[in-house]
């Protein structure tokens, strides 16, 4: 890594911010697009705001007031983004390397902000940053970047929906289009294999499992057996090594 790239990384906070702008242009049509549909749906603009500062989950979000258009409890619809959000339980896992020392107010605030955008984002940023209250600025500038964005345009796509009859469709797209193209953009030589097995796995989950449940095993067997063989991998090498210094002696 040259000079010039570790003097802005350890600009932290305001490094982060600035890449989170990837972010923020994405999610803007999104959380407009949630802001209209609330208020079309019987929110307010304010409530629909306030569902993004609590809640900050984009697809939960979509599906939430469409629950709450249909009339369902407040039980169902809680259950319903607990099972559509648990993969978010392997993010989390994933990311706690990064911050060996961590405190809890630390934790819970970077977790509020951990989505499946500025998951990848962070993923792949956090590993150039070699302090770690470093990579807490870097990961609080993401993911704060994010939120922000998010939140402001939920409030004003609640007030152009207020105003505005407005159809339209399609548009929860630009999330998942977004996801992607974080995703490719962090994939390497490396890890290519993982992803593909994922992708493989997810696919002939999805066939045999309902639910959302085939994301989280999908993914959590590809780590795993990923870990597995870079672990592997480590080992034959020290094995290798030591056979050849055997040698040599």
């Amino acid at each position: 890594m040259n000079q010039a790239v570790s003097l802005e990384i350890r600009k932290s906070f305001a490094y982060g911010l600035r890449q989170s702008l990837t972010i923020a242009i994405g999610y803007a049509p999104v959380a407009v697009t949630f802001g209209i549909l609330a208020t079309q749906f019987g929110l307010t603009f304010w409530e629909a705001g306030l569902m993004s500062f609590f809640v900050f989950a984009g697809a939960s979000q979509f599906i939430a007031i469409e629950m709450l258009h249909q009339g369902a409890t407040v039980w169902m619809i809680g259950l319903t983004t607990l099972i559509v959000n648990i993969r978010h339980v392997l993010m989390s896992v994933s990311v706690v390397p990064f911050f060996p020392t961590r405190t809890l107010s630390w934790s819970l605030g970077l977790a509020h902000g951990l989505t499946d955008e500025t998951f990848v984002l962070n993923t792949k940023v956090l590993k150039e940053v070699v302090r770690e209250e470093d990579r807490r600025q870097v990961m609080l500038g993401i993911n704060l970047g994010a939120f922000a964005s998010w939140f402001v345009f939920t409030i004003l796509g609640g007030l152009i929906g207020r105003w505005l009859p407005i159809q339209f469709s399609g548009f929860q797209f630009a999330l998942l289009a977004l996801f992607i193209i974080l995703t490719t953009t962090s994939i390497t030589r490396k890890n290519a294999m993982t992803y593909l097995l994922a992708a493989l796995l997810a696919v002939v989950f999805k066939l045999l499992i309902p639910g959302k449940i085939y994301l989280i095993l999908s993914v959590a067997l590809a780590a795993g057996t990923g870990a597995w063989w870079r672990q592997r991998g480590h080992t034959l090498s020290i094995a290798g090594k030591r056979s050849n210094d055997k040698l040599n002696k």
